[in-house]
């Protein structure tokens, strides 16, 4: 009986694995769960070190340690790590071990406070929630729930420089259900009474696209912060589109730097980045935005065109060409897709988009696939199939499965089977492995957000099974 092997197809050589390489070394100087680490870096700033440039929260590099001595502290964290400042600000992984050694001091303080170890991730859950540096729980425990989302449904990033890192799915029985996102506010976390006017607005007939140039935990807080004097009517979130309402529709948000169109409008703030948009600009965040957006225009009769639906570089009030409102702000910029964003919010869109913003929605996804196979040494052939789990994040697909041989289960037992794809539009190509080799596949997004792939070929293999043939159906959903 032949086993399993899937011949290598030719691919490129992967990056050195910096990033991977520095989570395993922190976890193994502070005991902090690799995985945990990961998905809190990426909560924080998607793993971009932004080569020690200062955020509007003042915070650097992956952890988003905080300069200005507010929790979670630079300074401090590197104390812990025994790094220099200077090392944690440029450097990833002095960052990443500063920042653990903060979770890992954290843990310390609530295993004593608690009478109990922090060891499972439940009980890791109020380290995370305090990680964030936020005074008000509501703001702690919505990025502590996006760090947990990631870990609950699993994430596999690409870095900048190539290297591939994966978040495992984690089983968690005591969490709440994941929110897919409606298009509605998922929370109510009310801005700072100081930073918009009351009253009773007649009359709204603008919605105005912001983009954060921060973190949705920060940008959330910030705007709970009498000192911000700003506002938003919602905030969204990256990730996955969760939206947290800050201030009554009926009231006026200080958000477009220009009175009569903040009077006149809705602001919707965005995660991310202007000039990282297709690290921020999600197809889940574009998602529940557009159906925000839609029902906003549903209700006050406003027209869905891009005469009312304006970025807030479009606001009136700068002197500058091209305005943006007393900041002369240029937000979203010029990597927010409009034309995929404006079909989302009319019902014309087709599901797909250029990246972010292609059909592939961020989120769990669930498939089956199904091999026949056929060794020519010993003219023998057997089929393999089995399930598939995994997720989608920022336009990659990744899922996992195991299969056995249907002709003789017990002989062959289980082959790990795994599939990543980058997205393309409505086309997503990539690489599947099982039993140590890869192949290379392509498939489709359809208009309902599934995927499909049917591909076959031959390999030399060699030995026992000479030349392996296969023929491979895929069938994926979110």
């Amino acid at each position: 009986m032949f086993t399993l092997l899937f011949a290598a197809a030719c691919t490129s050589e992967s990056a050195a694995p910096v990033v991977n390489d520095a989570l395993d070394d922190a976890e193994a100087a502070t005991g902090v769960p690799r995985d945990l680490l990961a998905a809190t870096a990426w909560a924080m700033s998607r793993l971009d070190q932004r080569e020690g440039e200062l955020n509007r929260e003042n915070g650097v590099g992956v952890m988003n340690l905080r300069e200005d001595g507010a929790y979670p502290s630079l300074a401090e964290g590197a104390r812990l790590a025994g790094v220099g400042e200077g090392e944690a600000t440029d450097e990833l992984g002095a960052n990443l071990l500063a920042g653990a050694a903060l979770l890992a001091a954290r843990a310390e303080f609530e295993a004593a406070r608690t009478g109990e170890p922090v060891d499972s991730l439940e009980e890791w859950f109020p380290v995370v929630a305090a990680f964030s540096g936020a005074d008000d729980p509501l703001v702690a425990g919505g990025f502590a729930d996006q760090v947990y989302d990631a870990l609950q449904r699993g994430l596999v990033l690409t870095t900048d420089s190539g290297e591939l890192v994966e978040i495992e799915a984690q089983p968690m029985m005591w969490r709440r259900e994941l929110a897919r996102g409606s298009g509605l506010a998922n929370k109510w976390v009310p801005a700072s009474s100081s930073n918009y006017t009351d009253g009773s607005r007649a009359s709204v007939d603008r919605v105005v696209i912001h983009t954060t140039q921060g973190s949705y935990s920060g940008t959330v807080s910030w705007l709970q912060n009498p000192a911000s004097s700003v506002s938003a009517h919602y905030v969204v979130r990256s990730s996955d589109g969760e939206i947290t309402h800050m201030v009554q529709e009926e009231d006026t948000a200080w958000h477009a730097g220009h009175w009569d169109t903040n009077a006149r409008s809705i602001g919707i703030e965005h995660e991310g980045y202007v000039d990282d948009p297709g690290k921020w600009y999600t197809d889940a965040m574009y998602r529940a935005s557009a159906a925000l957006t839609r029902d906003i225009c549903d209700r006050y009769g406003i027209p869905k065109d891009r005469a009312h639906v304006i970025a807030h570089a479009e606001v009136p009030g700068c002197s500058n060409p091209g305005g943006g409102g007393a900041g002369c702000h240029t937000d979203p910029g010029g990597g927010w897709d409009w034309t995929y964003y404006m079909s989302l919010v009319t019902g014309s869109g087709s599901g797909s988009g250029s990246l972010g913003g292609t059909g592939l929605a961020d989120g769990h996804f669930g498939g089956h696939f199904k091999a026949a196979l056929s060794a020519s040494s010993i003219g023998a052939s057997d089929t393999c199939e089995g399930e598939l789990e995994g997720a989608a994040s920022g336009g990659q697909l990744y899922l996992n499965g195991t299969c056995r041989l249907a002709k003789n289960p017990e002989a062959s037992g289980d082959t790990k089977v795994t599939w990543t794809g980058t997205a393309s539009g409505d086309k997503l190509t990539g690489t599947m492995v099982a039993d140590g080799r890869s192949v290379s596949w392509s498939g489709t997004i359809n208009a309902d957000g599934s995927v499909a792939a049917k591909f076959n070929g031959s390999k030399e293999v060699g030995g026992d099974v000479g030349v392996l043939g296969y023929d491979v159906e895929l069938s994926a959903k979110p």
